[in-house]
Order: C-alpha cells, then structure tokens, then sequence
C-alpha cells in the first residue's frame, strides 16, 4: 500500500536543488501576473506517491541443537549411520526449559522418557533403526516455533555380507586383520552405507551430499561408502572458520573421502589411511571460478602451496579452543602437481594430533 507525501517531505535530493523555489519564481511570472490579474488560487501541491519502509528484518529461527548418541549436532540438516536394529538416543540439547517437542520418523521404532538436565526435566528419545538397510529420514520439531532438525538416518549393510571382497559386486578388498597399535579406530567397520543413483544426492550436512564421499575407483551403482559423522561435523566448522576469515567458501570440494581398501592400495598410499575408515578427506576451496581445482585465497594472482596453507593455518589455530578436544586429529598440506591436481589439504579426526607438509 502507498502513503503520500506534501512537498516538504520531497526526496532530499531535490530539495537540494532549490527546485521547489525554483517552482515559487515560475508562478510568479505567469502572464496574469504581468496583467495585474488577480492571481488565481493556487493549485493544491500534487500528491506524490511513496513506498513505506520495508519492516524491519525478522530474526532468524535457529534451528534445535540435538545430541544424537554421542554427537551435538548444531545444523537443521545432517545425516547419522547405524547398524541395522541399532539404538540411538535423540535428545535436543542448549535448549530452554520446558521447550515442547515432536519427532516424526520414516521407520522403525520410537519411544519417549524423561532426562534430568541440571534440575529440570528434559526429554529424549530413543530411536531403533529398521532391519532393512536404506535411508529413513528423522524430523525433531520444536513446537513453540516450527524450527526442525532433519536428520537423515542412514542403516549400513552389514560388513558381514561381503563376499570374496565384494558387497552387492562393489570390490571393498580386505582390512588389515590387525589394527595399527591395538587402536580401536583401526578395526574393521561394522558396515558401509549404500549409496545409490537415487540417493547419492542426500543431504549429510548443510554443505555435504553422501555422494560427495564414494571412492573414486570404476563401477556403477550401488557403490558403499564408510563415514564417520565426527569427520562431517568438523568440515562444516572449517567452512565456518573461512567464512569468519572472509574467505568466500560455500563449501569445500571432496577431492578424496571414503577409500576402500582395494582403491588405496591401487593407488599406492599407506595401509593404515585414515581415509579407509571413512575418517578423513582431502578438501580445498573452489569456488571463484569453480573449476576444479584450490582458488586463489591470498590474492597473489596465483594457485599456490600458499594458497593450500591460508586453510592449513586456520584449521591448526583450532586446536588451541578446549571445545575442539573430540575433533582433533591430523592435518597435512600438500602443493600442487603441475598438469595433476592443484594444492589441497588432508584433515581427519583420529583423535590424537598429527601434523605434516608443513
């Protein structure tokens, strides 16, 4: 709707100008006035058409926080991956007393009890996946204002069920029969996420897809992936810590997530890769132009080591926060190859501090 405005609330612009006396000195020399005629009632000012102000931006609603067994999930959107039958407790988290819930699930079983937190009563709920693998999405509703959690419940096949290396004609190849100095991260997975045509666009996090993350060796689908929901969580803080540096980065690109045992051994890394046990990825910043390769972050005019290490530098800063205890882990810098690839940066959340290449 419009309002209206008289001549004294013209734009500054022309007032400026001196039009409206400009205006008062043509009436005056209209030709009844060089007559001696009376001069004639002056015109009523013409109403000038304005636009209201827009209303004042709202404030967004943030969606719930919500810890999911052992993860606190700051986003509306992530995915969790679990065995078949297997339990996960929901509980929304930083969250004001006696905030109401609803939780709507795809599949499988639900049930609702009472947690103390601090001395109030919170709720939680405990969710027991389907037996068939697949995707089941979760929404966790906060009543008071509409704000939702997708969580996108992935149920992993077995590991059980691969056959001479294979899973559903996928080559996995063998894990090492030991783990790397009794540590438990190093043992075999209990299962792999069946990646599809159909749902390798899912959404894992804010900025991630799982089919950003499949290993990079020949076949079609389905394809099966390992992923840690630690290693997802601590990308989306690295986008975060550039985007607070001014660094323009929608995303990250996955150069290399998931390697199956077969693949990394293919390309000659090392047995013990974290990238194996779906811990790890190989990342950098393509976003200006997006073409495939780091951008130019320090400005130089060039695609550098440097360009590799302005990341490096803000992920190894992290470290140094107490409430980026669980997301330690290695970090390594790597230049380009001239004709191969362009610089990148190796991080993973193995859980104690490794540091390389730089």
């Amino acid at each position: 709707m419009n309002t209206f405005a008289s001549p004294t609330d013209a734009p500054r612009g022309l007032r400026s100008r001196g039009l409206w006396a400009a205006l008062t000195l043509a009436l005056l020399l209209l030709p009844g006035l060089a007559q001696g005629k009376p001069p004639a009632a002056p015109a009523e000012p013409e109403l000038v058409p304005v636009e209201p102000p827009p209303p004042p931006a709202a404030e967004p609603v943030l969606a719930p926080t919500v810890k999911v067994g052992n993860e606190v999930i700051p986003h509306e959107i992530f995915g969790i991956f679990v065995m078949p039958e297997e339990q996960r407790a929901i509980e929304p988290v930083f969250e004001r007393p006696g905030t109401r819930y609803s939780v709507a699930i795809s599949g499988g079983t639900l049930t609702e009890d009472t947690v103390l937190v601090g001395d109030e009563e919170g709720t939680r709920w405990v969710w027991t996946a389907p037996a068939e693998p697949g995707v089941y999405p979760i929404t966790l509703t906060r009543l008071d204002d509409g704000a939702e959690v997708l969580l996108n419940a992935f149920v992993m096949t077995p590991s059980d069920e691969i056959l001479d290396g294979r899973l559903k004609g996928f080559r996995i190849g063998s894990y090492p029969a030991k783990p790397l100095r009794g540590r438990s991260i190093y043992l075999p997975p209990r299962g792999f996420i069946e990646v599809t045509a159909e749902n390798r666009n899912t959404q894992i996090a804010p900025h991630f897809r799982v089919g950003e993350f499949v290993a990079k060796q020949a076949g079609g689908y389905p394809k099966f992936v390992v992923l840690r929901e630690r290693l997802i969580l601590k990308l989306e803080m690295i986008i975060d810590k550039l985007q607070e540096a001014g660094y323009h980065a929608n995303s990250l690109h996955i150069m290399s997530g998931y390697r199956t045992p077969f693949y990394n051994r293919a390309i000659g890394n090392v047995q013990y890769s974290r990238h194996v046990w779906g811990g790890a990825a190989d990342v950098f910043v393509d976003e200006r132009p997006k073409n495939g390769v780091m951008d130019d972050l320090n400005g130089d005019g060039r695609v550098t080591r440097a360009d590799a290490a302005a990341i490096y530098q803000l992920i190894d800063q992290l470290a140094d926060e107490p409430w980026y205890k669980p997301f330690i882990g290695g970090l390594g810098l790597y230049g380009p190859k001239p004709g191969v690839r362009g610089p990148f940066i190796h991080v993973d959340v193995r859980g104690y501090r490794a540091r390389w290449g730089h």
